[in-house]
């Protein structure tokens, strides 16, 4: 019984940590906007009340999608983003494709802000892609998280500095993902599901909500 219960507090104290570790870190999510594109959005843990002086310091985001997945009209919206890596159809996931996102400069500038989502990046997915299009889950059981037969690196991994208190300089560090209220089904890479994505985004009065985008956003030419 006293092993029983030393692995019960163990369980609990674990999960208590990754709870702290979620409300104080950085948190990202994969939405379908109004447009029918998809957006790559960030947000900050609900314990995090960050200033209005955060510098962007690295970032890589992977998403999960099928195979040869395909998109287009890719806009940077809160910092500088370019693929960097795609692995297509590895042994571990057949059928699927890996597809990372790299964070290159904080320009157009990001700024992040207690309880509101920035968007990162978006892009228009091929309509001939049939399949679920998701973020890469850090601490799932993904079976091609690293180590795997490629020797690559996916997974999500974001850093700020906020240097709002000079004398007490802050850093924020990815911490998982989250799943915004008004979209509880998972997102469709091909035309026909996208209706279904649509209604997702739609308020309980049954109007559609507004995307909050980054108030500050700066236009990148």
């Amino acid at each position: 019984m006293k092993i029983k219960s030393t692995i019960t507090a163990a369980l609990l104290a674990a999960s208590s940590f990754l709870l702290a570790q979620t409300e104080q870190g950085l948190l990202l999510s994969l939405q379908q906007l109004p447009d029918q594109s998809w957006g790559v959005f960030m947000k900050p843990g609900e314990a995090l009340s960050p200033s209005h002086k955060t510098v962007m310091g690295t970032g890589q985001v992977t998403l999960v999608t099928p195979s040869r997945f395909e998109y287009s009209n890719f806009k940077n919206h809160a910092g500088s983003w370019v693929e960097n890596a795609r692995v297509n159809n590895p042994i571990e996931a057949f059928g699927k494709s890996y597809v990372s996102f790299g964070f290159v400069t904080d320009l157009p500038k990001s700024h992040i802000a207690a309880g509101e989502e920035t968007l990162l990046f978006s892009f228009t997915a091929d309509e001939k892609f049939s399949g679920q299009l998701y973020l890469i889950d850090n601490n799932s059981d993904d079976p091609f998280l690293p180590p795997n037969s490629l020797s690559t690196n996916p997974g999500n991994e974001l850093s700020m500095v906020d240097i709002g208190d000079r004398k007490n300089i802050k850093k924020y560090f990815y911490a998982g993902n989250y799943i915004p209220e008004n979209q509880a089904k998972p997102v469709f890479a091909n035309k026909g599901d996208k209706t279904e994505n649509a209604k997702n985004k739609l308020g309980k009065n049954g109007k559609e909500e507004r995307v909050v985008l980054n108030s500050l956003e700066e236009e990148q030419d």
